[in-house]
């Protein structure tokens, strides 16, 4: 039964099999003629607003809606309330996500409202997104960028959908950036960069003799991934819209990281025998997915697993030092770790840098060469 009309436009729940394949099919008609469009497997698509599988609705609830004209599928929205997000700031902020619309702004505003009134009845003040289902996951609307498919875990979105929010009375929250770095770009000074971090290293090993790096292995990964998953929690305690990780989550992650992980592009800095940094580093399974050809998850997983293989793309996914031991040079470190194996890829990105952040990103660029290749953005406002 619907639950807003507006016109032609009815906003209903999604609550059957046939619901939900028209959700997740409305993606694929709205990205059809986008040539930098990744189509994630069916099943990693679907988990992602598993209650019953997915950990993250271990705290937090969801609904989702499907907006049509004339009996044709149109948007999608989903509303989120995460406990964990409002125990740790102390609010009432609700989310929205999974957000897909045809350029009509109508359509959008009949989405939001749904969203809104059901975030409003759980005593939500406050709306921010898009998230999906978190920001934990992919998040934001692309505003830069759309000629380059996105990399692992990150969105790609119309470049209409900044307007549309914007004209349904959301605003600019946050921008948040990538960073590329490609082998053959020409750097006149790439040389010269790679020798001060050489330089770099030999002066900080001999100063810190107590300070080991070590890539991960087979025997140690769960274990590792564990305390990078505990010491990340600290390292992004001040990031914006930061939520801990749950235990939940950081095994489902280790879960899923073990497909496509490559053990030696993720490194741990040790001082003595604690845990003080890390850079985590995944091949990009996106350019792995755009090889494959077929519909069926069981036609795509095999191609998958052969082009993952050779991908020549990847993303730093997770980067920190523990706040104690940040004037060390450590961080300098574990980005040479990387280069010393940067040959086998020919490109990389470092994401997500918010606004408020890119001071980081600068450091990084002064011991390799970056340059700015996406703009992401997040939208909020009050629920009135």
């Amino acid at each position: 039964m619907p639950v807003a009309s507006n016109a032609e436009i009815t906003v209903t729940r999604v609550n059957s099999n046939r619901d939900w394949r028209e959700f997740f099919d409305l993606r694929r008609t709205i990205y059809a003629d986008d040539p930098c469009v990744v189509f994630p497997l069916r099943q990693m698509e679907r988990l992602q607003l598993d209650v019953d599988r997915h950990p993250f609705y271990e705290h937090a609830v969801r609904e989702a809606w499907i907006a049509r004209r004339n009996g044709e599928a149109v948007g999608r929205i989903v509303a989120v309330q995460d406990h964990m997000h409002n125990e740790h700031y102390s609010d009432q902020t609700g989310f929205f996500g999974f957000f897909e619309c045809i350029d009509d702004v109508s359509v959008a505003q009949a989405l939001l409202n749904e969203a809104l009134k059901w975030l409003k009845e759980r005593g939500c003040d406050f709306v921010r997104g898009p998230v999906n289902p978190s920001m934990k996951g992919e998040f934001g609307v692309l505003v830069e960028g759309h000629d380059v498919p996105p990399s692992i875990m990150m969105g790609h979105t119309p470049a209409y959908y900044d307007s549309l929010l914007q004209q349904c009375g959301l605003e600019v929250a946050k921008e948040f950036f990538t960073f590329k770095f490609k082998v053959e770009d020409d750097f006149e000074d790439i040389g010269d960069k790679w020798d001060r971090m050489a330089e770099a290293e030999e002066k900080v090993m001999s100063r810190f003799p107590q300070l080991k790096f070590r890539h991960m292995t087979l025997d140690n990964f769960a274990a590792t991934v564990r305390d990078i998953g505990t010491l990340g929690n600290i390292v992004r305690a001040e990031n914006y819209g930061f939520v801990p990780v749950t235990p939940a989550e950081l095994e489902f992650s280790i879960k899923q990281m073990k497909r496509i992980i490559r053990l030696d592009m993720i490194y741990a800095a040790y001082w003595d025998d604690q845990l003080v940094g890390f850079i985590v580093n995944l091949p990009d399974v996106n350019w792995a997915l755009r090889k494959t050809v077929g519909k069926a998850d069981w036609i795509r997983m095999p191609q998958l697993l052969y082009w993952l293989k050779r991908t020549p793309r990847c993303r730093v996914i997770m980067f920190g030092v523990h706040p104690e031991f940040r004037k060390k040079g450590i961080a300098i470190l574990l980005i040479k770790k990387l280069t010393d194996v940067y040959n086998e890829y020919e490109n990389w990105e470092f994401s997500w840098v918010v606004d408020d952040n890119l001071k980081s990103i600068r450091a990084i660029g002064r011991t390799m060469p970056l340059k700015k290749e996406k703009v992401y953005r997040l939208y909020e406002g009050p629920i009135t």
